[in-house]
């Protein structure tokens, strides 16, 4: 049997490797085979059909509590997940279009999005702290700050000094909408142990086109849209999303592949 390393099925089931790595985190889905000395992951062919089932159930928003349930449940206890989300998702929808005429008519009917300076520049090769979260748009900076921390405190304890600014990386531009996945990245001087959840990675390096967000948090949404806009004005792709502070301001991004 020829086990895929975790790019590989990523790319199969229809997830990110940031994702795949929360998943097995959360006893959800568990690689087949972890290696003892790289820490690489590696998945079986039987487990693409679990894989692309959590995909789906992803794309539907359905909390993680209801999705590890829905893969080992009877029909009809599925049937009855899938019938409360149903109504979970209306109630939002119709709490958002309650918000969305409330702002048209804040706006006056400028719908427009703001424009943004499409900038670009390369990362180098740099290596990392990393951690997975998961957590709902009103709780997710308390959150990123919690993982934050760890990193920091992990750093201190291998006496390795950080290299630069925090990251976080949002996977399919998954920072627009929540509840939102998102990989906290810290730049370390050098070789680092990672610890639990908290792992030790070297990050190739890689070009991004970004803009400066002079908003808070709350309009991140909006900027990104924004900028995708501007991406495919200028024949890129959007991929991987990032945030990460500087001096400048907050820079709000896309890694290019």
């Amino acid at each position: 049997m020829k086990l895929l390393s975790i790019g590989q099925f990523a790319a199969r089931v229809g997830l990110s490797v940031t994702a795949l790595r929360f998943y097995a985190e959360q006893d959800l889905l568990r690689p087949t085979q972890v290696d003892p000395d790289s820490g690489y992951r590696y998945y079986a062919p039987e487990q693409i059909a679990v894989g692309r089932r959590v995909a789906e159930l992803r794309r539907l928003g359905l909390p993680l509590r209801d999705l590890t349930h829905m893969l080992s449940a009877a029909p009809e206890d599925a049937a009855r997940i899938l019938e409360r989300h149903e109504q979970r998702l209306f109630q939002d929808f119709q709490a958002k279009r309650s918000l969305l005429k409330q702002v048209g008519e804040q706006l006056s009917g400028q719908r427009q999005l703001p424009a943004v300076e499409l900038r670009h520049q390369v990362w180098p090769a740099q290596l990392l702290l990393s951690a997975t979260m998961s957590a709902d748009a009103p709780d997710f900076a308390d959150a990123y700050l919690r993982r934050l921390g760890e990193l920091q405190a992990q750093a201190h304890s291998q006496r390795v000094s950080p290299a630069g600014a925090d990251f976080g990386l949002y996977p399919g531009g998954e920072y627009l909408g929540g509840p939102i996945l998102a990989e906290v990245c810290l730049p370390v001087q050098g070789t680092c142990m990672g610890r639990g959840h908290l792992r030790f990675m070297a990050m190739a390096s890689v070009e991004v086109a970004y803009t400066l967000h002079s908003g808070d948090w709350r309009s991140f949404g909006v900027t990104f849209a924004a900028l995708s806009g501007a991406m495919a004005a200028a024949g890129h792709c959007p991929g991987v999303s990032y945030t990460r502070s500087t001096p400048q301001g907050v820079e709000l991004g896309f890694l290019l592949a």
